[in-house]
């Protein structure tokens, strides 16, 4: 197997070059963790995917821990001796909610299914996504709205969340393009509409994070998605939020 070393003093195992032999693959990982030992190294890192699952026994008894999961792929570490600390694993999910706005003061709302009161639009930012796709493409699916992004203006966490992790919910401001409802998720969304402001905020039936969230956030300019210069290569950063100037 083939492994390249990392800036901290740690081992990257390919998971291109690992073998299925179960015997193979135990003689060469070994081979791996004594020489990272001989050599005063980190962490070995190798990330089996499903089709290889059955050599994660192999890397247990060689000493090797659960780091993290993905559907389809799970990475295993081996800390040496000498390793204080080992990069956290995952532990925030990450959504998105639309508040957008039409000229006659009302708010865009969607219900769920069994469901009492109304929400945002918006919902999970998946693997690779941005906030600005995940809030627009969740728009589109739960309303039917076309909605151009203008600006993070709120954020809220949430502790315990989805199998013991944290969330971090982003409120972001829209413009809608369009102003016809046409609910596409119908599996989950049970109703959508344009509600009035006002009437959204002192409506009991509503929860109270949401009503305070939109009484404080109507009209609020926020963090507005902005380009820099030299935003590029390794360090390169997909979204950066900044307050605009007056």
């Amino acid at each position: 197997m083939e492994f390249t070393l990392d800036k901290f003093n740690g081992i990257i195992i390919n998971p291109a070059t690992v073998t299925y032999d179960v015997d193979s693959f135990h003689a060469e990982l070994n081979k791996i963790t004594e020489f990272s030992k001989q050599n005063n190294k980190g962490i070995i890192w190798i990330s089996l995917p499903i089709a290889l699952s059955h050599l994660i026994p192999v890397a247990t008894e060689l000493g090797f821990v659960f780091h993290n999961c993905l559907e389809d792929e799970i990475t295993l570490i081996h800390k040496s001796e000498i390793v204080e600390f080992v990069p956290f694993i995952p532990t925030h999910t990450l959504g998105a909610g639309a508040l957008i706005t039409n000229e006659h003061n009302q708010v865009l709302m969607i219900k769920e299914h069994g469901m009492t009161g109304y929400k945002l639009p918006g919902g999970h930012i998946e693997l690779g996504e941005s906030i600005e796709e995940s809030v627009v493409r969740e728009t589109m699916e739960e309303t039917g709205i076309k909605a151009e992004f203008v600006s993070v203006v709120g954020m809220a966490t949430r502790h315990p969340y989805q199998f013991g992790k944290s969330n971090l919910y982003f409120v972001c401001h829209l413009i809608a393009q369009t102003q016809e409802i046409a609910i596409q998720d119908t599996d989950e969304i049970a109703e959508a509409k344009w509600v009035d402001v006002e009437e959204f905020i002192n409506n009991t039936e509503n929860y109270p994070f949401n009503r305070q969230m939109v009484a404080s956030l109507v009209g609020k300019q926020g963090l507005e998605l902005t380009q820099l210069e030299g935003n590029s290569g390794p360090t390169h950063k997909p979204e950066v939020f900044f307050s605009k100037s007056e």
